[in-house]
């Protein structure tokens, strides 16, 4: 009777494989960043991987580049709702902090600091050119208040995986509370209408 490889055997195998399609030398650095790259995709996805990277020309990426690409997607379509968004909001508070951040240490003044002139913007009146509606919504405004404005500026630029990680922990956490919220809202009635009901009969 053939013993079947297991997950792990089976996953050393497809690195070995995208290291030979890429012509990639052996070794146990290259090697470890492979895996790494691929670490999020599941072994059942590793037929479909292949066949994304056979259809792809990307003539312009190299080996690595074009394995965290099509690794990216698959990461992307496992994410909950929740964590997309969550995702997305952290990478655009990021990008808009960090603006902010440059912006305001590039100005001279010798009364306030860079720190205290990025805590005395208001957030809330952030807009784009010629529109209406502020760049950040409360889900946005409630995560900064948790972080605080001054930790804010002091990781925006000085570690993004920290920053980022952090951010995106406190979106979900939000998220979630903001779900549960409107969850209570729309059930409410339903509730009042169901004990109304009890006390009648």
């Amino acid at each position: 009777m053939q013993n079947r490889p297991t997950e792990d055997q089976i996953r050393t195998q497809f690195v070995t494989s995208l290291m030979e399609y890429f012509k990639i030398e052996e070794d146990i650095n290259l090697r470890a960043h492979v895996a790494d790259l691929v670490r999020t995709v599941h072994p059942s996805q590793y037929r479909e991987f292949f066949r994304r990277l056979s259809l792809r020309e990307m003539p312009y990426k190299n080996g690595f580049e074009k394995i965290a690409l099509i690794a990216e997607e698959f990461e992307t379509q496992a994410l909950t709702p929740i964590d997309q968004e969550a995702q997305e909001r952290a990478e655009n508070l990021y990008s808009l902090m960090y603006d902010i951040r440059r912006d305001v240490s590039l100005v001279k003044d010798g009364e306030k600091s860079a720190l205290e002139r990025f805590e005395a913007i208001r957030f809330t009146s952030i807009k784009h050119l010629n529109q209406e509606k502020p760049l950040l919504d409360e889900t946005d405004i409630n995560v900064v208040k948790i972080l605080t404005k001054r930790w804010i500026y002091d990781y925006v630029s000085l570690d993004r995986s920290l920053f980022s990680s952090r951010v995106t922990h406190e979106y979900r956490n939000e998220i979630l509370r903001r779900e549960r919220s409107r969850n209570e809202t729309l059930s409410a009635p339903l509730k009042t209408k169901l004990i109304t009901s009890v006390k009648r009969t």
